[in-house]
């Protein structure tokens, strides 16, 4: 006897219901060939979770897939003891981890069982998205070029030109491990061997220590809380002759009594160029700290205040610094 398959067509909606379950819902290649497609597909209760699903499993596939992969020619950019491919690859990593959209993936199926379990299949064509990932390609080792070529001298902004390229390079890094899974042609060696000119240029930038100099200090803690933002940021601190200084003044101030003594602290800080006397940026930050029992009491709460602020506050300017151009 032969089966029958009964389709029901909800002509309000344009929605076809197969009694019958799709091949493809369990094998995507099964519609769309590996030799032509990167598929995947999702289930979610609703159409849009299934869409959402499928785009993440194909995500999900490139991101283990290069993870496992990303390996480093240290051979070509050993540069002081692995410094530059230690950060290729940090910055490579990064870049996998925030792979949740693949240009170019379609949602192409969608199939309601009869349980309202939805399925949808994400699908990449290989040929369209090598284009695709060829040209993005392209755009970024032409603007990490631009970058070293613009890269001169010891200063903040080389420092800030030399992050910026870092960041493309880990990008590059990972669209030309998603070409290569696109069968399209491997340039991983063009993007590694840019890593080399940008590792060497931010090594020796880094050699210059910031001098870090404090007004109102309170047994040195706000010195060391500047000063811990810049050796985590890779910099070397204390070098009274140095070319560049941060120029910070603290004030404690009483604030107006009410049911509490009040102290108000700001905390006013200027990165520059002694040599030119150029400002490279500025921080500052104000509040009020409080205590029932003395004057003495608000003005220590201000003084552990001031310094958590800078301790949370301050390398994030230095990080939005370096990372803005």
């Amino acid at each position: 006897m032969k089966k029958i398959t009964f389709l029901f067509f909800m002509i309000s909606t344009g929605f076809v219901y197969a009694q019958t379950k799709p091949a493809w819902t369990d094998n995507p290649s099964a519609l769309y060939p590996d030799s032509r497609y990167v598929s995947a597909v999702g289930i979610g209760r609703d159409r849009r979770r299934a869409e959402s699903a499928a785009l993440g499993a194909l995500a999900a596939y490139f991101k283990q897939s290069i993870t496992s992969s990303i390996t480093i020619n240290d051979a070509e950019i050993q540069v002081n003891g692995g410094s530059a491919s230690a950060s290729f690859m940090s910055q490579s990593i990064e870049a996998v981890a925030a792979l949740d959209t693949l240009i170019g993936a379609e949602i192409k199926n969608t199939w309601e069982d009869a349980n309202g379990n939805w399925y949808a299949a994400a699908v990449m064509e290989k040929a369209k998205c090598r284009g695709l990932y060829s040209a993005e390609l392209d755009k970024a080792i032409d603007e990490i070029g631009v970058l070293i070529d613009t890269l001169y001298g010891v200063s903040f902004e080389t420092i800030a030109k030399c992050k910026r390229a870092q960041g493309i390079l880990g990008q590059a890094g990972v669209h030309a491990q998603i070409l290569a899974m696109l069968d399209g042609p491997n340039r991983q060696g063009e993007v590694s061997r840019l890593a080399l000119p940008v590792a060497d240029v931010l090594a020796e930038a880094r050699t210059i220590p910031v001098d870090v100099r404090v007004t109102g200090d309170t047994g040195g803690r706000f010195r060391a809380a500047f000063a811990g933002a810049f050796t985590a940021a890779g910099f070397r601190t204390g070098n009274r002759n140095s070319r560049f200084a941060l120029e910070a003044k603290v004030t404690m101030s009483p604030a107006p009594q009410n049911r509490f003594f009040n102290t108000r602290y700001t905390v006013d800080a200027v990165l520059k160029d002694t040599q030119t006397g150029a400002e490279i940026f500025t921080y500052n930050a104000a509040n009020r700290e409080s205590h029932v029992a003395s004057q003495a009491d608000a003005d220590n709460r201000a003084v552990i205040g001031a310094e958590r602020t800078i301790v949370e506050e301050f390398p994030k300017t230095l990080q939005e610094y370096l990372n803005s151009n």
